[in-house]
């Protein structure tokens, strides 16, 4: 067995994620691994944090500890929630979002007519005169698609 840490731990007095991010930067988390003022020192590390509120506040703690240097941040994941945003930049984002195939454009105007018309029908006088000409609206879903 090597003679060096595998557990980091905290306090349980001090701030988790301020703490965390000190002993990130200052390589007392991962030995040869510390922010010297390159400003991509940290993008080979990622994180793991329990929620998107902890990866908020830990981006945050990085920013209140690097003060007025530059860095990119290093990866801030959380575990417990999906980000369906952040999946469609990732290499295989068609298995982690699994969409519909699109419907066929006729399809599409023969489901969209009927909710124009009703759209019309609801829309208040006041809004209707704010246009320079009448809102012209295909009377059946047979004139939408003619």
């Amino acid at each position: 067995m090597s003679g060096s840490r595998r557990v980091f731990s905290i306090p349980p007095g001090a701030p988790f994620l301020p703490t965390l991010a000190e002993a990130l930067l200052s390589g007392r988390l991962v030995p040869d691994f510390r922010f010297d003022g390159d400003p991509l020192a940290l993008t080979d590390a990622t994180i793991y944090v329990p929620t998107r509120r902890a990866a908020r506040a830990l981006r945050g703690a990085f920013v209140d500890r690097l003060g007025s240097r530059s860095a990119i941040l290093p990866v801030i994941r959380p575990l417990g929630e999906f980000d369906e945003d952040e999946a469609a930049f990732e290499a295989d984002a068609s298995a982690a979002i699994d969409l519909a195939p699109p419907i066929a454009a006729i399809e599409r105007l023969l489901l969209l007519a009927p909710l124009v018309r009703a759209w019309k029908r609801r829309l208040p006088a006041h809004v209707a005169a704010l246009f320079d000409e009448e809102i012209v609206v295909p009377a059946s879903a047979a004139d939408a698609i003619w």
